[in-house]
């Protein structure tokens, strides 16, 4: 009988992670003979955890987390056409020989999921909060994806330097700052940590919200909790919410295919 294949989700704080569950949940259903399991690592010690994997031969790879995205990528021997573009990884796989690869497919799970529920970003006006990894991963793929209008809020100037720089060559059009109102856009997002337990307030006022279009949908890549002020005051307008769990389980297929668990 083959080994168990492991695959690590590993950040610092660890307990909001959904991966886990919806992963395992997989797994079973799928009569696969893998489990994820999540693993709380400090920043100090992850380039020695990341070498550790690639003498183990039953481990698949890595999910990352907060914080580990950006120098993750650093750490690893190869990279997909998007993580080099993004210069973030949320995924590691680790290679029969021992090498380990990176891919970052937080904004391909995230828009999958919307385009499944019949959102179509190409030629969408949006607003996201947020250009950290996953929201400069919404971004990048929002542009591939034929976005028309992107408004960016993030108060640190070297994060919307960085998303300039790999949103170069789109044609999508990058506005920095809070709109005025929301009335000319179809999808507002938070990728920002406002709302999470450890900071609680919601990212976007209650008169902008209000003046959002009845069609439009309101999203939050926070998973814990999954129902955030955001998603509970947009509710109450009678808006179309995304929550956290939606990016996740939107990569859950690209996951298992490129750890080469099917």
């Amino acid at each position: 009988m083959n080994a168990m294949r492991v695959v690590f989700i590993i950040g610092t704080p660890i307990a909001q992670v959904r991966s886990p569950v919806l992963l395992n949940e997989y797994f079973a259903k799928s009569n696969m003979n893998c489990i994820a399991a999540p693993l709380e690592v400090q920043p100090e010690h992850l380039p020695a955890f990341v070498d550790t994997i690639r003498g183990s031969g039953n481990c698949a790879g890595l999910i990352l987390t907060i914080p580990h995205k950006a120098p993750a990528f650093h750490l690893v021997d190869s990279w997909t056409t998007r993580a080099r573009a993004l210069e973030l990884v949320n995924l590691v796989r680790r290679n029969p020989d021992g090498s380990l690869a990176g891919d970052m497919v937080d904004g391909v799970g995230f828009w999958n999921n919307a385009m499944a529920t019949g959102f179509d970003p190409a030629g969408k006006n949006i607003v996201l909060a947020g250009a950290g990894a996953a929201g400069t991963a919404i971004a990048h793929a929002f542009a591939e994806r034929g976005g028309a209008r992107l408004d960016v809020i993030e108060p640190e100037t070297a994060r919307l330097t960085a998303l300039a720089a790999c949103l170069q060559g789109f044609a999508t059009e990058i506005v920095y700052g809070m709109p005025a109102d929301f009335s000319g856009f179809e999808m507002v997002i938070n990728a920002s940590p406002v709302g999470m337990r450890h900071q609680p307030g919601c990212v976007f006022s209650g008169a902008a919200l209000a003046s959002l279009a009845k069609t439009a949908i309101v999203a939050d890549a926070i998973t814990e909790p999954l129902q955030t002020e955001l998603i509970a005051a947009a509710g109450a307008l009678g808006l179309e919410t995304i929550d956290g769990n939606a990016m996740t389980a939107g990569q859950i297929e690209f996951m298992v295919e490129f750890f080469g668990l099917q």
